[in-house]
């Protein structure tokens, strides 16, 4: 079902918004129309297009360095373009424009690679599996350096912390 401008109420949303700020959240729906009238992503500073082309408080490139190209080989995209739509146009856009968009996710997010949240059980079960993991690189040092007293308890360990996670579902 689809939902009306909350401007105009007469045209379909086609842009929709959810901006969480100190733990309220706002949803916005509205047609490109109203949008467009009303300059709706100044009204959002956490919008990625604002953020461009406000430049990221000087952390992106300028057009001009070496390190962004000018255009997607693939769709044509320019920097100036993305620049000024906040948008990307392909797939390849993010590999072309990544001196330009790494620094500006770390800006946004916080990180440049998406960690999310997960429920609490899934939170468990993969710091069991990063712990097992770490526990295997220790054991095949300890068995290539000869360590077998040690391997052996790194051996059970990792018993322990994989049996650990089955037990906590």
């Amino acid at each position: 079902m689809s939902k009306l401008c909350q401007y105009c109420g007469k045209r379909e949303a086609k842009i929709h918004f959810t901006e969480i700020k100190d733990g309220k959240q706002t949803e916005m729906h509205i047609c490109e129309q109203c949008a467009h009238e009303k300059n709706v992503a100044l009204a959002f500073p956490s919008l990625l297009s604002h953020i461009v082309q406000s430049g990221a408080g000087g952390v992106l490139p300028t057009a001009e360095s070496d390190a962004v190209p000018a255009t997607c080989p693939n769709c044509g995209l320019s920097y100036v373009d993305f620049k000024s739509k906040g948008r990307l146009g392909c797939p390849t856009c993010y590999t072309v424009f990544a001196p330009v968009l790494v620094p500006l996710l770390e800006k946004v997010h916080g990180a440049s690679r998406h960690v999310g949240n997960s429920p609490r059980r899934l939170k468990a079960v993969l710091s069991a599996n990063q712990e097992a993991r770490g526990l295997r690189q220790e054991l095949e040092a300890a068995i290539a350096a000869e360590e077998y007293e040690k391997a052996a308890g790194l051996r059970d360990r990792i018993r322990e912390v994989l049996e650990g996670q089955d037990c906590g579902s």
